[in-house]
């Protein structure tokens, strides 16, 4: 017998922590990654967690999206509803997500954890048992009062840097969409004499394009891209981190199809040279973790409509908690420093809305992306004295 609607539910969690550069055994020890607690979404006034990439944003904001609340929907929809999910009242949100061409194969092996089932059929017991052998320093999650089915997926992934970055020794004044300037912490290339450091950082490094809107009167770029896009990981195989200066898009995934036709449109010599040993790099510190709840997805009123034994059931909680940290440091593994030709310094300052990507190379779509609007997830700098970035700032 189906159960009441008053006691009928189901719990759709899903736990992502992408990490960027863990401090690792050996590395320098001036250096100390930051911490910061856990909050609610609802905390947050200038950022939106969003479900899927093709959720419309805001005209302005911040918008971050993890694969791991769509792994979770792809099990409850595949392997327990066995058909697309109407949900009443949430059609919209349901369709994004039964439609979204996000499938574990973007999810990096080993790091992620993905199921659904029957309470009855012991899928809590399951989830504890396999997230205790996968993740073992993990805490178990928890389902209390779902009834029906649960849907879990837990993301906990390093992609650390070759050769740790160097602390910006100024201030990035990031600009937000509103025009509000920020002092914020960040990291770039080694702007001492340590040249053979800085070789080693910016062999890591590729311009995947440049874009300008003046010119000099020979017709070379001049130094400060008005859009551009770098890949942080270059030398290694598998992760790609993607930093991009783009203007702000409709949704997700209208901002990845417009780097990827930058990145097409590009000139070789543009997107296969890594950056210079005289050019002048500087990114933002990110840092963030946050609960969130699909309120759009959650309630007695958005009951499942597909026939059978789970219809009339409602979703209890649509959860997700993402931990995000972008910063300097690194894992050590072997990579190859490269040779350059000499041109104008570029100044490839990300002190302006940005776009971040992580992907597995061989996987058409990312894992995890967040459009930077505004400094709400950046780490101030606060009391800094040193002098800030500027277009004419040249290294130490």
């Amino acid at each position: 017998m189906r159960q009441t609607l008053d006691s009928a539910l189901f719990s759709l969690l899903a736990v992502g922590c992408v990490t960027l550069g863990c401090q690792k055994a050996g590395e320098r020890s001036d250096y100390q990654p930051r911490q910061v607690p856990t909050i609610s979404s609802t905390q947050l006034t200038g950022t939106a967690i969003v479900p899927t990439l093709d959720t419309p944003l805001a005209n302005s904001g911040n918008a971050v999206w993890c694969a791991t609340f769509q792994a979770a929907w792809n099990h409850a929809r595949d392997d327990v509803i066995r058909d697309r999910l109407r949900i009443a009242k949430a059609q919209p949100v349901a369709d994004r997500l039964n439609e979204s061409p996000v499938t574990e194969a973007a999810l990096p092996p080993g790091s992620f954890f993905a199921v659904a089932g029957r309470l009855e059929d012991g899928i809590v017991e399951t989830i504890h048992k396999d997230m205790q052998r996968q993740f073992p320093d993990t805490p178990l999650p928890t389902f209390d009062g779902a009834a029906g089915f649960v849907a879990y997926a837990y993301l906990d992934k390093t992609v650390a840097f070759t050769m740790p970055f160097s602390n910006a020794k100024r201030s990035i004044q990031f600009s937000d969409s509103a025009g509000v300037t920020h002092s914020v912490a960040g990291f770039g290339l080694h702007e001492g004499t340590d040249w053979d450091l800085r070789e080693k950082q910016a062999a890591q490094v590729k311009v995947l394009f440049s874009q300008t809107d003046d010119q000099n009167d020979d017709g070379v770029n001049r130094s400060k891209p008005t859009a551009f896009a770098l890949d942080l990981t270059a030398d290694q195989a598998e992760q790609q981190v993607i930093v991009a200066v783009l203007p702000r898009a409709e949704h997700l995934t209208a901002a990845l199809d417009d780097l990827a036709g930058r990145i097409d449109k590009s000139a070789p010599d543009q997107y296969s040279a890594k950056l210079q040993a005289i050019d002048l790099l500087a990114i933002p510190n990110v840092l963030f973790s946050v609960n969130h709840e699909f309120v759009e997805l959650q309630g007695g009123g958005k009951v499942i409509e597909n026939p059978g034994e789970f219809q009339g059931l409602f979703i209890l909680k649509a959860g997700q908690s993402i931990r995000f940290r972008l910063d300097r440091s690194g894992a050590t593994v072997t990579s190859e420093a490269q040779t350059f030709p000499a041109a104008i310094p570029r100044e490839f300052i990300i002190d302006r809305p940005f776009l971040i990507v992580i992907k597995r190379r061989s996987a058409e779509q990312p894992y995890f992306v967040a459009w930077i609007d505004n400094a709400e997830l950046l780490v101030p700098d606060a009391g800094r004295t040193a002098k800030a970035y500027a277009p004419s700032a040249s290294a130490d």
